[in-house]
């Protein structure tokens, strides 16, 4: 009974790890832009353009794409 017990906490802390090791590359690309002209920008530029007023200009645009709790921002030419 212990060494099952051992084995299959050995094997859920193998898992877990894999998980955690693994969850970094698979949502490192998962942001897609908006377009192709389109460069990802940190929140705190995107602020600086909203307090500015330059969130749309006549050649370009910043946008925010994604859910209210993981945001990305963007800087688009036209």
């Amino acid at each position: 009974m212990n060494r099952k017990l051992i084995a299959l906490i050995g094997i859920l802390v193998c898992v877990i790890g894999l998980m955690l090791t693994a969850a970094p590359f698979l949502s490192a690309n998962a942001a897609e832009p908006p377009s192709e002209r389109c460069l990802a920008v940190t929140k705190q530029e995107y602020d600086s353009a909203n307090r500015h007023m330059l969130l749309r200009t006549r050649f370009t645009a910043y946008e925010s794409t994604g859910q209210l709790a993981w945001r990305h921002y963007w800087f688009c030419r036209a």
